[in-house]
């Protein structure tokens, strides 16, 4: 992985250990994100909550569960959740398998929303530029 413009990863699901932080090596600057893998019956040793931040969490691989809030919620392979910052939450796998999770994390720009279909709502069209795809 090399910072500069942009930057290119690989990380097969198989190769995922317990916690993966890839926002370093990725170079990102305003996107917190990893990979977590939980084995059964393992997961966070506490629950947190944040200032500002809200989190994803997206179960890429297996069955796990989240606490939020002292409630416990199914996570079958596919799930996204999205938690407010004042949330307190704790991750985890109750299930018989492994489960792969990506958490995602950011802080808004300031006056977000802006509007539209775009990541964080600053995004800047070149609707001129058109790529070509194969067919």
């Amino acid at each position: 992985m090399a910072a500069g413009r942009y930057t290119k990863g690989f990380m097969p699901l198989s190769k995922v250990k317990e916690k993966e932080f890839l926002s370093r090596p990725m170079g990102c600057k305003a996107v917190g994100f990893s990979f977590v893998r939980y084995k059964p019956g393992e997961g966070a040793t506490y629950v947190h909550r944040h200032k500002v931040q809200e989190e994803v969490f997206i179960t890429l691989q297996g069955t796990g569960s989240i606490i939020l809030d002292g409630k416990r919620i199914s996570m079958p392979e596919g799930t996204m959740i999205r938690v407010g910052p004042t949330v307190y939450r704790a991750l985890g796998n109750d299930s018989k398998k492994d489960v792969v999770y990506m958490i995602l994390g950011a802080i808004p720009p300031k006056d977000f929303p802006l509007g539209g279909r775009t990541l964080l709502g600053d995004g800047i069209p070149n609707r001129k530029k058109v790529p070509r795809w194969k067919k």
